[in-house]
């Protein structure tokens, strides 16, 4: 059975890293979080106080930074490893997720983890998740999938998400920031991310992440 890249985009708060891992492990698939080592970047550039560095200090950190993931037995999940160190849960922290913009605002930067990141989908049998997977990272995957739903699902999600891991919460700043990584990320004319033309769209603000994970799959089933 041919083995395909599957490529999965979309807005924040859709689903995407739940939804493609659960395709992953229905098709013994490897999953590649994408965004976890975007986040992993930002965690390393935090701790070193360099977010409001120089571009080139952040480029130049680049070299220092070794990035793995690792499955997680209890969990069923890959786990960002930073230099060896596990750093799943820290990089799940909401104020973490707009430091981020002073990392993926750099060109540089974001080049040298698109090319860590095609490594891993040499062979095939893979689903990414995170930004520009059908454009930049995958532009030639089998199968692209770009996940939507509105605002204030998202939110609730967000919320319900962070309160299951035991993190502080708070709506309306969830609110403020899907709206602000909605812009930054696709809305504005500069935006750092573009759905590939030939994604399929599916709308999830009506779905639970198992029929969202189910239309994948019938999808896949399709192409194979």
């Amino acid at each position: 059975m041919k083995k395909l890249t599957i490529a999965i985009d979309g807005y924040v708060g859709t689903g995407k890293g739940t939804t493609a891992q659960g395709v992953a492990d229905a098709l013994w698939y490897l999953y590649l979080d994408t965004g976890a080592m975007y986040r992993a970047v930002t965690l390393y550039a935090k701790r070193h106080n360099l977010l409001d560095a120089s571009d080139k200090e952040k480029i130049a950190m680049m070299e220092a930074i070794e990035l793995a993931f690792d499955y997680n037995q209890e969990t069923k999940h890959y786990d960002i490893l930073l230099n060896g160190e596990n750093v799943e849960k820290e990089i799940r922290n909401t104020s973490l997720a707009m430091d981020t913009l002073k990392i993926t605002g750099i060109q540089w930067v974001r080049e040298v983890l698109v090319q860590r990141q095609k490594i891993y989908g040499e062979f095939g049998g893979i689903v990414a998740d995170g930004r520009d997977m059908g454009t930049v990272v995958f532009p030639n995957a089998e199968l692209k999938i770009f996940l939507t739903c509105d605002l204030d699902t998202r939110v609730e999600r967000r919320y319900n998400q962070l309160e299951k891991q035991g993190l502080l919460a708070d709506k309306d700043k969830i609110h403020i920031e899907i709206l602000s990584r909605d812009t930054n990320d696709y809305l504005w004319t500069n935006a750092i991310n573009k759905k590939a033309e030939d994604a399929i769209v599916i709308d999830t603000s009506n779905c639970s992440i198992q029929e969202q994970i189910q239309k994948i799959l019938d999808i896949v089933a399709n192409n194979i």
